[in-house]
């Protein structure tokens, strides 16, 4: 089976950064884990996209939604996949945008 993970080339800065925080925070997460953790993430393969090409379509969720979050919210929209998040805010305002909204550890991620 093959899974495609579609993600705004933010996810990756984001990732790096929770890493380098619990790296900061945490004296048992060390550098290799660190490494370790964003090769992780690069292997996974991610069809990463440009923020560029969808920051002009979060403005239509400016009332509800961070930028940042929206840029989730515009991808899944625009590539008709579902999102996958623990975040009830950006879940409430996907599911009012018709995105099918998964929620890992409840929701069955891949079929």
């Amino acid at each position: 089976m093959r899974v495609e993970l579609w993600t705004p080339d933010l996810c990756l800065l984001e990732v790096a950064n929770a890493l380098r925080k619990r790296f900061l925070t945490d004296k048992r997460f060390t550098r290799r884990h660190l490494v370790d953790g964003v090769a992780d993430l690069l292997a996974l393969g991610p069809l990463v996209v440009s923020s560029g090409v969808l920051v002009d379509r979060t403005i239509q969720f400016v009332e509800n939604l961070t930028v940042y979050d929206a840029v989730y919210l515009v991808l899944a929209a625009a590539r008709r996949i579902p999102i996958c998040t623990l975040d009830t805010g950006l879940a409430a305002e996907a599911r009012r945008a018709r995105v099918t909204v998964l929620v890992p550890g409840i929701d069955a991620l891949v079929t």
